[in-house]
């Protein structure tokens, strides 16, 4: 039996494992049967990218050119697919390979990761069978539709796996954008048939030009693209005719038959996603990597009276006639090592344009505005960005989290709003962590937390920041 290691731990492979030359990485799950899972594995050169399509390794393209990299769709042992990993031919190019996990056709079936259980990936010695080691990745996904799983990685000449269980919205189409895969449009659904000819056979060899139908998506080539280049990947099931894009399909799938029943209408995303505590979820990147990210905090305005300010009202004491001051501010480290805060106190407000590339709009000392205070994180920087603590806290007064009732929002273009609610009342504590955003591959995934401190050292000390911290005031 292999060790177990969780979500974000390392584990050394060759450096334990004098001689080993060949690894399978296994994956299994349980789910009800209309749910379909796929393996498949990404091999990534120094810049998290594939060199070109053929470095994705799945069912419609089984082995690599190398030799090194093999996805096995029933193997034997009790794991439901593999992937087999010849580490020693390996091209030198390749830095990383990401093992990843999807829902075939998810979004048109309604179906995520909630409804999937007890999923593990394991890492076996290829040529003993020996188990090395263990990830399970729990119950922690929500509306994922696909997981980076894990990787396998050099590191100062020896392999290693780091057990990365990052969750994305949008299925293999959004992991193949992300690792730099070119695909068409239109994941899961076959291309759109003439309106003339509903029942129509594949098109002919050389139909007449002013006859033919207008090209889908999926089957045009790119107009820059020189005559070797491939095209890029259909993730339709259509079957791949010779010089067509690339197909996705799962292998033996039926040709879907046209009917006269109503079309279905297209499901519709959810609008927004309510994160338990511990819980995460990962922002969706297009085409064009990550738009600006909105992280806003809002919290209840309760009327004031004559007799009582709002501010004594909510935090016991005072009697002034101001509102709540909640102040929102992050931490942030980049993947260079810089450390720093974005927050009112102290005037550190930050800039979208340049380093942090984080801003914060300006602070609600009052209460008195209805958007409450927002954090901008450039989207189109996020590759420098390591990670970046949320937090709140009380500039004066006594806490009294239950009247505040706080509630922080995370938008993001093309992802569900995430919403993470201070529901933990229970805290005298002036200082909330509410949650963690990471770099996954380029984006990130949000943590809840809403943790209690007494004030920034604490909490920058448990979450290992670093910085040295002295008196401020707001001017």
């Amino acid at each position: 039996m292999g060790m177990n290691i969780s979500k974000g731990q390392k584990a050394d492979l060759t450096k334990n494992n004098a001689g080993l030359r060949g690894v399978l990485v296994g994956m299994g799950w349980q789910a009800d049967s209309a749910i379909e899972l796929d393996t498949a594995a990404f091999l990534l050169g120094a810049g998290g990218k594939v060199a070109g399509d053929a470095d994705f390794v799945f069912y419609g393209n089984a082995r690599h050119a190398s030799g090194a990299v093999e996805h096995i769709a029933a193997p034997s042992g009790g794991d439901k697919q593999q992937v087999r990993v010849d580490l020693a031919a390996v091209p030198a190019s390749v830095e990383k390979i990401a093992v990843t996990a999807t829902i075939y056709d998810a979004d048109a079936r309604r179906q995520n990761f909630s409804r999937v259980r007890g999923a593990y990936v394991r890492v076996l010695d290829a040529t003993s069978g020996a188990e090395l080691l263990r990830y399970d990745l729990g119950q922690g996904f929500s509306v994922e539709t696909a997981i980076v799983v894990g990787e396998l990685y050099r590191y100062k000449g020896e392999w290693k796996f780091n057990a990365v269980g990052a969750g994305f919205s949008g299925g293999l189409e959004a992991l193949c954008k992300n690792f730099g895969v070119e695909v068409g449009e239109g994941q899961g659904a076959a291309p759109a048939a003439p309106p003339a000819s509903p029942t129509a056979q594949p098109r002919p060899a050389a139909p007449p030009a002013p006859a033919a139908p207008p090209a889908p998506p999926t089957a045009q080539p790119r107009p820059a693209a020189p005559p070797a280049q491939r095209p890029p990947l259909n993730l339709g099931r259509q079957g791949a005719a010779p010089h067509e894009p690339l197909n996705l399909g799962r292998p033996g799938g039926a040709q879907p038959v046209p009917t006269a029943a109503p079309p279905v209408q297209p499901p519709t995303a959810p609008k927004k996603v309510e994160l338990k505590k511990g819980q995460k979820v990962s922002l969706v990147k297009g085409g064009g990597g990550l738009g600006e990210i909105a992280i806003n905090l809002n919290w209840h305005q309760q009327p004031q009276t004559k007799k009582q300010g709002l501010l004594a009202s909510i935090f016991g004491g005072g009697g002034g006639t101001g509102g709540i001051d909640l102040d929102l501010g992050c931490l942030y480290e980049m993947k260079d090592g810089e450390i720093g805060c974005v927050q009112a106190l102290g005037n550190d407000f930050g800039s979208l344009s340049r380093r942090p590339w984080i801003a914060l709009d300006g602070d609600d000392r009052t209460g008195s505005s209805a958007g409450g205070e927002t954090l901008r994180v450039n989207g189109k920087m996020a590759s420098k960005i390591k990670r970046i603590l949320v937090y709140t806290f009380i500039y004066e007064g006594v806490a009294n989290w239950q009247q505040a009732d706080g509630v922080v929002t995370v938008k993001c273009p093309g992802s569900p709003d995430i919403i993470v609610r201070m529901d933990e009342y229970g805290s005298s504590k002036a200082m909330c962590a509410i949650a963690m955003l990471e770099n996954i591959n380029d984006t990130f995934s949000v943590e809840k937390l809403v943790h209690f401190f007494s004030g920034h050292k604490s909490m920058d000390k448990a979450y290992h920041w670093g910085l040295r911290w002295e008196p401020g005031s707001k001017d």
